[in-house]
């Protein structure tokens, strides 16, 4: 389960000095993935790497981590990094920012959530003489496949098996790797504390219906190993056995560019398929497929073509319980092109009428039943058809038969249709990129975000689009007027300011296609967004303007900033741990126990 990666330069620090710790990385630093530790992150949707910061780096994070969680209120979320900022030299490790560049490209960001997971000892489990909780322990250690066994009051880490949303805005899931869930842990976290569990190769699965026991991985973690996991792998906690808590920081990296070749240290364009591969699908076409668009070429390349009288006995396999059957019979569709485009094109529509653009998450039962087939969207997600998957994979020859079905009647079709053209990616779509605009003005909160997030994917859109996007961070988003006669903000307007600046964000790789008038528009749109409520947009913002590197914009992202800056040290000042705030700590304690009290 270890890997480690290539490094393209002489040397290497193993355990770096503490100024080196604070060093900003060029690129040419970076340890890269090699094509061995790709290929295997395609087919598992995780790799584990060890970072090269020395173990009292990982002991003071530990520290940190733990005094802030245990002894300050309120809990820090996403603010865990300002105070405690070593954090961002684990994120900056060039083990860790190399496997991310490998797998999200040189353009990656990390977003604003960042948030610190605690998992609190189990009560009622006897502890032994030594001071862990033995074999004497009246609970065992989780199975790796258990659904959901229970965790101590007070934890911070979901024990059901589940594929996560992205905080403050929902998204698109993607099978091409968008963005990856980062995992760190400060400490050795052996089977008895309740390691992060993963389910290999469920990050292309649809839903968690068909899984298996002989999926799950649960291995004790070493102190200072980091877990890169495609943003759908499906994880769990599980039960903390020790009388210590357990921590584990997570981070979420976010793909802005679409991949034009390997950014991995890349010997060989040859798919070769494991061997060592118990308890997963084996869904060759659907790897090769990945492993091509991450190398910038034809998502066919490699793929056995199938003749096509086939078409039909694959598409009925679309509806095949089966993730593997399933998942095979939709990327060797793709191998066929243009002829299976107009079939996939009436299989997608004859989805509507079903209202799915109105429907919610939930959770699908392991029990082969037909509600595997259910697509949704929902506040945190939207889960695609299977069509339009294929249908962007086949690319540019599907791109003419999908542009009307921007105009659907149903929500659904304009909302599926929309995603197939942004995960084409831009060199297949070319100008059509102009219709996605005329879907930003859709009556319907559901098409709206999602033509957001394919110019998020997109990363390339002209003035028409730059407008639209202007107009959602500088004023509210208005629906009908309601009671009162007053019109009110759309239900998902804070969504589209997020998605608007990520959207953005990933313009800024590609301005000097455009021009400075166009470029200084975008600008402004971005300084507007540092007066959004919501941190998540303001800090997208900062890191767009530091891209675009203008005097007005870093200033003002200074600005931003600085106001905002948070002195890590502050609760741990000799003159700030005195006899007056241990008394405020008790007394703040005893209202919130008592509010706590008066609402149960």
């Amino acid at each position: 389960m270890r890997h480690r990666g290539r490094k393209i330069t002489q040397t290497q620090t193993a355990a770096p000095d503490k100024d080196d710790e604070l060093t900003v990385l060029d690129h040419n630093s970076l340890i890269l993935l090699d094509d061995d530790q790709m290929q295997r992150f395609i087919v598992d949707g995780f790799i584990v790497l060890k970072s090269g910061l020395s173990a009292s780096f990982h002991d003071a994070v530990h520290a940190e981590m733990a005094y802030a969680l245990e002894n300050e209120i309120p809990h820090p979320g996403d603010n865990i990094v300002p105070r405690v900022p070593a954090l961002n030299t684990l994120c900056d490790d060039p083990v860790v920012r190399g496997a991310l560049t490998s797998i999200l490209g040189r353009n990656f960001d990390y977003l604003p959530h960042r948030f610190p997971h605690n998992s609190e000892p189990l009560p009622g489990v006897e502890v032994s003489a030594g001071g862990q909780k033995g074999a004497s322990a009246q609970v065992s250690p989780s199975a790796a496949f258990h659904t959901q066994p229970r965790m101590a009051r007070g934890s911070i880490s979901a024990s059901a098996w589940h594929q996560d949303g992205h905080a403050s805005c929902g998204r698109s899931r993607w099978h091409t790797v968008r963005a990856a869930n980062v995992f760190y842990f400060p400490h050795d976290t052996p089977m008895e504390m309740g390691p992060t569990r993963f389910l290999a190769g469920s990050h292309l699965y649809a839903t968690l219906h068909d899984i298996r026991a002989e999926q799950a991985v649960m291995e004790p973690i070493s102190a200072g190993s980091v877990i890169i996991a495609h943003f759908d792998l499906a994880h769990a906690g599980s039960p903390n056995l020790t009388d210590t808590c357990r921590y584990m920081m997570k981070f979420v990296a976010v793909r802005t560019q679409v991949p034009s070749g390997p950014e991995w240290d890349h010997k060989d364009a040859q798919w070769k398929t494991t061997t060592n591969l118990p308890g997963r699908d084996f869904v060759a076409a659907a790897w090769k497929s990945q492993w091509n668009w991450l190398r910038g070429v034809s998502r066919s390349e490699g793929i056995e073509p199938v003749e096509s009288h086939r078409l039909p006995s694959l598409l009925a396999a679309l509806q095949d319980a089966r993730q593997a059957i399933r998942l095979e019979a939709l990327y060797l569709i793709t191998a066929l092109g243009a002829p299976a485009v107009d079939p996939l094109i009436d299989s997608l529509v004859a989805t509507a009428g079903k209202e799915r653009h109105l429907g919610t998450a939930e959770v699908i039962k392991a029990d082969q039943s037909p509600a595997h087939l259910k697509r949704f969207f929902s506040e945190g997600q939207f889960l695609p058809e299977d069509a339009a998957i294929a249908l962007a994979a086949i690319g540019a020859p599907a791109v003419r038969a999908l542009i009307p079905l921007l105009k659907h009647e149903d929500p659904w079709i304009r909302l599926n249709a929309v995603y197939a053209l942004g995960d084409m990616g831009p060199m297949a779509i070319g100008d059509e990129v102009r219709h996605i605009a005329a879907l930003l003005e859709d009556q319907e909160d559901c098409v709206v975000r999602g033509a957001l997030d394919a110019l998020c994917v997109l990363g390339q859109f002209g003035d028409e689009t730059v407008g639209h996007l202007t107009g959602f961070l500088k004023t509210p988003a208005l629906a009908e007027e309601g009671e009162g006669g007053e019109k009110q903000e759309r239900a998902h307007a804070p969504q589209f300011r997020y998605l608007s600046t990520l959207a953005l964000l990933s313009w800024t790789n590609k301005r000097g296609l455009y021009t400075p008038e166009l470029e200084s528009r975008v600008e402004d749109a971005l300084l507007a967004v540092l007066n959004e409520p919501n941190g998540y947009p303001p800090l997208i913002a900062c890191s767009a303007l530091e891209r675009m590197g203008t005097v007005k914009g870093l200033r003002s992202a200074i600005a931003y900033l600085r106001g905002r800056c948070w002195d890590s040290a502050q609760n741990r000042r000799d003159a700030l741990s005195g006899a007056w705030t241990r008394a405020h700590r008790r007394s703040t304690l005893a209202r919130l126990t008592a509010a706590d009290a008066s609402d149960a």
